[in-house]
């Protein structure tokens, strides 16, 4: 691309009409020149109005430019052009003695522009300069004349209306009492017709006014200013106009009016669509430069359809273009997908409530894909039904727009049934799906869909620093791997999924291609670390997946890329391992999986461990169990379920042995009922239960009870938490 292409690619427009040396892409240049000749014909002896109409955005301001560019060639009649901006005047009664000032200093003009002009044309030009002040300031309100002056000579680029104005205050002053308004104006007409000179006014956002104010320059344009050889080119929005007058003159009909001001209206082609798309297009390629084929290939589909739904105007295009330019830079240096983004952008400024549910739509779906939340059918009804409302009902009967629609977005699905719901929103996507848009940096990715909204990624997505640290970790030892697990753990700890979590959810697919050595430091360090993890931010073992589910999926595929170490892995990790409690857990998993207890056993392609290394694990986590003190068991993550999971296992008498080696002391009698209460929520809330399945055949159920009952009514040191241990066999007995 070329420097001066870079260089436009990068030009933020904003509401700028075109200017010089733009190109006019929506090819007004021959309506401009037909519109400069009417302008210019010396049929036209009177004043007259013009009116060139079209809506916001359509392009009048730019069309006026190529219409002045070309009032400043030689035309058919010698005429000069004043450009007049009335919102540029701070005040209604100014508007007058500004626009007489822009007269006057126009044919002051003529006599130093024609370089050949005779003694008479002089006088003419002189005559007519003089009429224009003496009726302007005949019109009264010279303090008005007077402001104005003093605000123009204050800019150096207005100083000459200054001037103007301020000779026309004099010359009313001087006149005004000798002759009256009517002569006054009839001299003026007088010296204008004898001039053979065309003096073309143009006022540009005539709908940028207030209503009071827009009935005054028409007013001005028609009544006060209407002089012959001056013609008034008046641009707007005829709607906007039209309103405008109703308010301000308290009528019905403003297009009625506005009629009987305006003699010849002209409207602004529309351009055609494929023009707004292939402008749009061309700027595009100047924006962003060397985007790969599939990128392409989705820009192309983005802008046939959206384009030709949003662009309906140049200044949509612009809007759309600036948007884009602004955003792009900064989301071309995190990687992010410039289809993407061209596809919010467009829907953005077309259609923002579609733009917003789109928003909603994908932090919602980056929770549902971290497990951070669950969505049930209600909610996603609503959802539905938001977006069916959003989309509006053209584009929700074409099944051809829905399918392009949810290629943007994670986990809809058209519904292409004739009674269907039009979209199932929140289906599942398949890991690798999932890793493609991540690694891509699509806003279809869970870590990076924010940025295209907010220019920052979601709190809990992961640098590549993260990744990093964690595979540098596994070049080192198992402590190293433990320490950066807990620290991205730590790292978001408003979130019930963090750093951490991710990084379990996303290393996966590298498994594969780590050697024996990083495998086995993987696995040692989750056997090092996970417990303290949790300890450090406790989370529940129990919701969707876990950090402690998250690294247990990953423990088959680490398993095989050990090979022939598996035996001396596992026998470390279950008999050294500090994560007692995430060690029971891949126990307890195995034990119910392979029917080792209870009758749903699973296919082996579900198991964890073989049956060989299931018998071996079980001799070692047996051993450890009962080689614990109590305290140490008592300081575990889930006592309890270490208990569940030593008799559950196959060794019965196990955790009924270990136990009875402690009752005899009230005490610890009490702390081992504690952690075998069972948990039970209700609408009230969560209590602690006690029920006969929850301590036999550890203990007896009866006279555990019986023995609490009499703790709890004598008066010992343990009383009190005997009394809230009856509290849950009497709960227990309700559940």
């Amino acid at each position: 691309m070329t420097e001066q292409n870079q260089q436009a690619g990068s030009t933020m427009r904003g509401d700028r009409k075109l200017g010089k040396g733009d190109v006019d892409r929506l090819g007004f240049e021959p309506l401009a020149g037909r519109i400069a000749e009417i302008l210019t014909d010396p049929a036209i002896r009177d004043s007259m109005v013009i009116g060139l109409e079209g809506r916001w955005g359509s392009g009048k301001s730019s069309l006026l430019h190529l219409i002045e560019r070309e009032l400043e060639k030689d035309g058919a009649l010698p005429h000069s052009l004043v450009p007049f901006r009335p919102w540029l005047v701070s005040k209604r009664d100014a508007l007058l003695a500004a626009l007489f000032a822009e007269l006057a200093m126009a044919i002051e003009r003529i006599e130093a522009d024609r370089g050949d002009a005779t003694r008479a044309t002089g006088a003419k030009a002189k005559r007519a300069v003089d009429a224009v002040r003496d009726f302007a300031g005949a019109l009264g309100k010279f303090g008005g004349l007077v402001e104005v002056a003093g605000s123009l000579m204050a800019n150096p680029i207005l100083a000459g209306a200054g001037k103007a104005i301020s000779a026309a205050g004099e010359a009313g002053a001087r006149d005004k009492a000798g002759k009256p308004l009517a002569e006054l104006k009839r001299e003026l007409e007088e010296a204008l017709g004898a001039l053979d000179h065309r003096i073309i006014v143009t006022i540009d956002d005539l709908d940028r006014l207030e209503p009071a104010e827009t009935i005054e320059v028409l007013r001005l344009a028609r009544s006060v200013a209407d002089l012959p050889n001056v013609v008034y080119l008046l641009c707007y929005d005829g709607n906007v106009i039209a309103k405008s007058i109703e308010t301000a003159a308290n009528i019905d009909d403003g297009r009625a009016f506005l009629e009987k001001i305006v003699q010849l209206t002209i409207m602004v082609p529309q351009p055609e669509t494929f023009q707004l798309r292939f402008w749009f297009e061309s700027e595009l390629r100047d924006i962003a430069v060397n985007l790969d084929e599939g990128v392409m290939i989705r820009l192309k589909m983005v802008v046939e359809q959206e384009g030709g739904t949003w662009l309906t105007t140049p200044r949509a295009v612009n809007r759309a273009l600036d948007s884009i330019r602004l955003l792009w830079s900064p989301l071309r240096e995190a990687g992010l997908d410039f289809a993407d983004l061209v596809w919010l952008q467009l829907l953005k400024d077309g259609n923002p409530r579609l733009y917003r549910w789109v928003e909603d739509y994908s932090a919602v779906a980056a929770e549902v894909a971290i497990g951070a939340a669950r969505v049930d059918e209600q909610e996603r009804s609503d959802m539905l039904k938001k977006l069916q409302q959003a989309m509006g009902e053209e584009h929700w009967e074409n099944p051809y727009y829905r399918a392009q629609f949810a290629e943007h977005l994670p986990g809809i699905e058209v519904d292409y049934g004739k009674q269907g719901q039009g979209f199932n929103l929140l289906a599942r996507v398949s890991h690798a799906a999932r890793n493609i848009m991540i690694a891509n940096r699509r806003l279809l990715s869970p870590d990076h869909y924010r940025q295209y909204f907010a220019l920052a990624a979601p709190s809990y997505s992961l640098m590549q620093s993260d990744f990093d640290q964690f595979w540098d970790a596994a070049d080192t030892d198992p402590a190293a791997v433990a320490k950066t697990l807990i620290e991205l753990h730590e790292a978001n700890a408003s979130r019930p999924v963090g750093k951490a979590d991710l990084l379990l959810e996303r290393v996966g697919d590298r498994i594969p291609t780590l050697d024996q050595a990083k495998a086995r430091t993987i696995l040692l360090g989750f056997a090092e670390g996970l417990d303290a993890a949790y300890r450090a931010r406790p989370f529940d073992r129990f919701w969707v997946f876990s950090l402690w589910d998250r690294a247990e999926r990953l423990v088959p595929h680490l398993l095989q890329q050990v090979g022939d170490d598996r035996a001396a892995v596992l026998d470390t990790m279950f008999k050294s391992g500090a994560s007692i409690g995430w060690l029971t857990s891949l126990y307890r998993h195995d034990v119910f999986f392979q029917g080792r207890f209870g009758d749903e056993r699973k296919p082996e392609s579900e198991w964890l461990f073989t049956a060989a290394e299931m018998d071996r694990i079980a001799r070692i986590v047996e051993g450890r169990y009962s080689s614990m003190s109590l305290s140490e068991v008592l300081s575990t993550i889930d006592p309890r379920q270490l208990f569940l999971t030593w008799a559950q296992g196959g060794d019965a008498s196990g955790p009924t042995a270990f136990i009875a080696r402690y009752v005899d002391d009230d005490e610890n009698f009490l702390l081992i009922v504690a952690v075998l209460q069972g948990d039970v929520g209700t609408t009230e809330g969560r209590f602690k239960i006690l029920k006969r399945d929850s301590l036999q055949p550890m203990i007896g159920y009866e006279a555990a009870r019986e023995r609490v009952g009499k703790l709890a009514a004598g008066k010992s040191g343990v009383s009190a938490l005997a009394q809230q241990l009856k509290k849950s066999f009497e709960d227990g007995d309700h559940f």
